[in-house]
């Protein structure tokens, strides 16, 4: 099982907790699908938006099966009727939840859920090397079917983006995870998605063609969330701003870096009513290396002890594939590793951590060495940490000593 360990004892404590109140909502078994619970806890159902989110920390929980199963469910309900769009909501025994279904013409649908299950989908082939991810005929589907026919289906005007109605209702489809924003006929969060997806298919020159469209809803300090029948919207949009960095659609360099203070600013002034929003903030922070902030928010949301599933699952990914800064590459027998431990915990060291067919320990010692014990697996697995790349057979351990502390 998976294990943390470290000289900060509420780091052990919040990885109990998370990891604990995670397998505790897991269905599986007694008539249901392989599943877990993503939604409401007043809800025993499975959302589309909240799966998405826990899968990583449900992969490095040893739930696997209950991933591929209900990705594989999204996929199946995705229909030309629906115009592409997959269901909202199921039931653990995969039967549709009434509640955010009518009928094909009347069903909650956000953009966003569209490209971000394949997204997602797609991040855990990354996480288990696991074929299926890839050839399974019904997620191959999807992932075509999102990004060519869902999109021909909902792009009036040609330009390769799809519109939501602008209606803000949530049965007719929105353009953003947003449920509380103006109606939006396109938001910063389904772009961002869409190019997201596009780029885990390795379709760059598309995505690339969505960033270009997004680097002129610049005002000078920040990105719009989105276009209404008036125009660009430059109003504080929450998922519609804070989801952009999460699937890199602000890029880098000078004007993101911008953004990204712009969003600090608006998370500290103006932040969500719904706890889960705040769930992808350390996300983005960690991978953008501004570790203290991303932090801060990581102890906000174990501090919550908040029973909304999405957060004990995602509080497993922060301290886990956060802190440790991992990009996995299983399919290439490959991990990144870049130590993002803010100053408050010295060290940290994860065991029985899963990379594809692998089994791994890694200890790092604040910012300054990083050590990886390959336990099994069926080769040598390559790790890169900062500029150093080690081949780690099973069995061994790679100690890399970052350049600027040789101590």
């Amino acid at each position: 099982m998976l294990a943390v360990s470290s000289d900060l004892a509420y780091v052990e404590d919040a990885f109990r907790w998370a990891r604990d109140r995670a397998l505790a909502w897991v269905r599986t078994g007694d008539g249901n699908l392989p599943s877990y619970w993503a939604g409401y806890p007043s809800r025993p159902m499975f959302y589309s938006r909240d799966v998405c989110h826990q899968a990583a920390g449900a992969h490095l929980l040893g739930l696997d099966a209950e991933n591929f199963a209900m990705f594989r469910h999204f996929a199946r309900s995705a229909t030309p009727a629906r115009k592409w769009f997959p269901l909202w909501a199921f039931h653990f025994d995969g039967r549709i939840a009434d509640l955010d279904y009518h009928h094909d013409e009347h069903f909650v649908r956000e953009i966003p859920a569209v490209f971000d299950l394949t997204y997602r989908a797609l991040e855990q082939y990354d996480w288990t090397g696991d074929r299926r991810w890839i050839d399974d005929p019904d997620l191959a589907a999807y992932y075509r079917h999102s990004t060519d026919e869902f999109v021909t289906a909902h792009d009036a005007d040609g330009d390769g983006i799809p519109e939501a109605a602008g209606t803000a209702d949530i049965f007719l489809g929105t353009a953003t995870y947003n449920e509380r924003e103006a109606p939006l006929l396109r938001a910063g969060d389904g772009l961002a998605a869409q190019y997201g997806a596009l780029r885990k298919l390795g379709r760059h020159a598309e995505a690339d063609k969505l960033q270009a469209v997004y680097k002129e809803w610049w005002n000078g300090d920040h990105f719009a969330r989105g276009v209404t029948r008036d125009g660009l919207d430059f109003s504080w949009g929450l998922e519609s701003h804070t989801l952009v960095p999460v699937f890199g659609l602000s890029g880098t360099g000078e004007r993101a870096e911008r953004f990204l203070d712009y969003l600090e600013r608006q998370m500290e002034s103006e932040p969500p009513q719904n706890i889960e929003s705040f769930s992808y903030w350390p996300e983005f922070l960690f991978d953008h290396g501004r570790d203290e902030s991303a932090w801060r928010w990581t102890k906000h949301l174990i501090d919550s002890r908040d029973d909304y599933p999405e957060i004990s699952f995602t509080v497993v990914e922060h301290l886990v594939a956060g802190l440790l800064g991992l990009r996995p590459d299983a399919p290439n027998a490959a991990l990144t590793v870049t130590s993002h431990l803010p100053a408050e915990v010295g060290n940290l060291t994860v065991d029985n951590l899963p990379i594809g067919a692998w089994t791994l320990r890694i200890r790092q010692e604040g910012k300054h060495s990083t050590e990886v014990t390959v336990h099994s697996g069926p080769g040598p697995l390559t790790v890169t940490v900062g500029t150093q790349t080690h081949s780690v057979a099973p069995g061994s351990t790679a100690r890399v000593v970052h350049p600027e502390d040789r101590s």
